[in-house]
């Protein structure tokens, strides 16, 4: 009987061992990892606290679904979870505290951190966070408590191993929501063999920390909760993701809130300049898991992306196109050197320049057909450098651009609209070939990208086009060429950021408004972000001169 009992024993632990187990975990010898990204419809019905059992319970369902049973890493957006009403504190990562297992912290944190446990995956969130503080050296601290927007990053235990608090705040974020005095470079450093740096929304279009970490910190893989709202021609979703992936050839999850009504959607898994992985945008709020197999940076050069089949290109009178997705509009182009291509061409050469900048544009297209019954899109070149511009017309931007866009008239102002619903498009051309080459100065705070998308609001796949960079002297020649025919085009181009330096009250303090007043009439410092080339600095002195001060503040702003 002991013999028999021992051999029992011996079968079951050797069957232990050749187990499949229950969940794949990438090793950190593997040239991959599984990542999955969320595109997630917030609760909109009913009291806070119940949007936030909502959320919670379709974000627990997703974590212990099938959906993860192969993945390492799970991105949710944005402003999915709770909300000012129901703040929570979050452990300091040193702490090394599972929520699961300490009752000091808000259900929804502990529940996540359970749920993460539960299924040995490492998750990402964003939350409205609580945190002490002194009303004598914070402004917005109030009763000894403020509140960030904060990623919180469980490790497979649910421990929480890794917090960000957002440095660049959106529109109305200001009046309430805080910031640290010096931004945080939040980073964790997986099983599996990655260290992943990680910011919120709107902080990709600055400097800090989005490139310190990548430029001063070398990682190579990026977590990005978002909630975008999407603006043409250069910052919908998908195509700034990809993008700015792309131009800091980096690997990036990025998870948005879906309500395409309200300008947001846009996803996706992103491995540099291989391209996308796996995005999708919607015209309808839609809750999604998005997964990728992910190659690691010193894995590129062998990796092998799966098939992708790739249709031959079949000129339509009448392609599919987004028509509900609510959209911004990048008004800075109203500033731009552009030029109308003339309608009945197929042909154009031309060299076009903002002040001392220049793009050069060579495009063919294809005549299809007229249509009396339909519209088409009528297309302008643009160039521009400088710093007279902002972002979304809530922080000032320092941009380069070179770009063929798409406008619903012969006027400027119809360019980075799209036509409605209830107007027939057609494709009377297509484009068989652009080439644009711009001169980008050389600066430490500089990122090229590439800016395409087309009528279903998707960037172009990097197999459409070319992408060549040359150092000459103290700038960077661009050189983008497509190479596959396209219709249906909104936008191609090249996008530099300059990462202006300016700051901005966001009109909450009076002061820095004077200051920035101050500042900003300064021949010095209105150059000091680069050397690109921006509105002239004996302009700006005569403007000193004639105008009152809160005039010149509000058009340096504007």
């Amino acid at each position: 009987m002991e013999a028999l009992t021992a051999l029992s024993l011996l079968i079951v632990a050797l069957l232990g061992l050749f187990a499949t187990p229950t969940q794949q975990i990438s090793l950190p010898s593997d040239p991959t990892y599984n990542a999955g990204v969320v595109e997630f419809i917030p609760a909109k019905e009913g009291s806070k606290k119940r949007l936030v059992h909502d959320n919670l319970g379709r974000m627990k369902a997703i974590i212990e679904s099938d959906a993860t049973k192969d993945l390492d890493i799970i991105v949710f957006p944005e402003f999915v979870l709770n909300n000012k009403d129901m703040l929570t504190y979050v452990p300091d990562p040193q702490d090394k505290i599972i929520p699961c297992e300490v009752a000091n912290y808000d259900w929804f944190l502990t529940e996540i951190s359970c749920s993460a446990r539960s299924r040995k995956l490492y998750v990402v969130i964003n939350i409205a966070e609580k945190a002490q503080c002194s009303s004598t050296v914070d402004k917005k601290c109030k009763d000894g408590i403020t509140n960030y927007n904060t990623n919180v990053v469980f490790d497979r235990e649910g421990r929480v191993i890794s917090r960000y608090r957002k440095t660049h705040l959106y529109r109305y974020e200001w009046r309430d929501t805080n910031v640290m005095a010096t931004p945080d470079l939040a980073t964790f450093t997986t099983d599996f063999g990655v260290t992943f740096g990680h910011f919120i929304c709107f902080d990709m279009l600055f400097y800090e920390p989005a490139q310190v970490l990548i430029q001063h910190m070398n990682i190579t893989d990026i977590v990005y909760p978002t909630y975008w709202f999407s603006e043409l021609p250069f910052l919908t979703a998908v195509q700034l993701q990809e993008g700015w992936a792309f131009g800091n050839n980096v690997n990036l999850l990025a998870a948005d809130a879906s309500n395409p009504e309200g300008q947001n959607t846009g996803s996706g898994i992103y491995a540099g300049r291989l391209g996308r992985l796996n995005a999708v945008i919607h015209e309808e709020p839609n809750t999604r898991v998005l997964t990728a197999k992910v190659p690691k940076r010193n894995a590129r050069q062998t990796y092998q992306p799966p098939v992708a089949f790739k249709p031959v290109f079949q000129p339509q009178l009448e392609s599919p196109r987004f028509t509900k997705l609510s959209l911004l509009r990048d008004y800075n182009v109203d500033i731009f050197s552009t030029k109308l291509l003339n309608e009945t061409l197929t042909h154009f050469n031309e060299t076009l320049c903002h002040n001392n900048f220049c793009c050069s544009f060579n495009i063919e297209r294809t005549k299809m057909q007229d249509s009396p019954l339909h519209q088409a899109y009528q297309y302008r070149l643009a160039a521009y450098s400088g710093t007279q511009t902002t972002f979304q017309r809530i922080d000032n931007s320092n941009q380069s651009v070179c770009a063929l866009m798409a406008c619903t008239g012969a006027e400027l102002y119809t360019c980075g609209h799209i036509f409605p619903e209830s107007v027939r498009v057609a494709n009377k051309y297509y484009f068989n070939a652009i080439t644009i080459v711009g001169s980008f100065v050389e600066a430490e705070r500089r990122l090229i990208m590439p800016s395409t998308v087309d009528g279903v609001m998707m960037p172009l796949t990097v197999d459409s086009y070319t992408w060549r960079e040359e150092k000459r002297n103290a700038s960077t020649q661009v050189q983008m060429s497509l190479i596959s025919p396209q219709q249906n085009l909104l936008t191609f181009g090249i996008w530099a950021n300059y990462y202006s330096s300016v700051r901005n009250s966001h009109n909450l303090d009076a002061d820095m408004m004077t200051a920035s007043t101050t500042v900003s009439t300064s021949p010095i410092l209105i150059t000091t972000t680069n050397a690109v080339a921006s509105t002239s600095t004996v302009s700006v002195s005569l403007l000193v001169n004639v105008l009152p001060a809160v005039v010149l503040a509000f058009l340096l702003k504007y």
